[in-house]
């Protein structure tokens, strides 16, 4: 793969995504039933304005234990959150034509481990991960 190549040929399409006055039982739907470490969060208009990860989710889970007994208080819980009240609100996007390159250095240099991407209209498109570019870079030493 060409560090060149616009970031659209690595990132994730299929999303999963909330609006900022979801409750948190949202993420833990998402977080549940798929893989992703990370939830965009976006208002009518598509365009990403916090972000949620995984680990952030968890934090505020804390002090529950995996015990069904405690399922009932976490869902409570859950329902008694917005999903703006604990996502990062200052993200950074990336254009769906920005060169991988360009996002490697973003992420590394930011210590991110996601940049969601969007078109010319700054409504997202799709999620480039850290997961993404070790993918890419497993796939040229076959």
């Amino acid at each position: 793969m060409d560090l060149k190549a616009p970031v659209s040929t690595i990132m994730t399409t299929e999303l999963k995504t909330a609006g900022p006055d979801d409750p948190t039982i949202i993420l833990d739907e998402i977080f549940r039933t798929n893989r992703f470490h990370h939830v965009p969060i976006i208002n009518e208009e598509k365009r990403v304005i916090g972000i949620i990860s995984k680990s952030d989710f968890l934090y505020l889970l804390r002090g529950y234990t995996v015990h069904e007994s405690d399922r009932f208080r976490e869902s409570a819980k859950l329902r008694g959150f917005k999903v703006k009240e604990i996502m990062v609100g200052e993200v950074v996007t990336i254009r769906e034509n920005t060169p991988i390159r360009e996002a490697v250095a973003l992420l590394a240099e930011n210590r991110f481990r996601a940049l969601p991407v969007v078109n010319s209209k700054q409504e997202l498109v799709g999620i480039v991960t850290t997961h993404d570019i070790i993918d890419m870079v497993n796939e040229l030493e076959d």
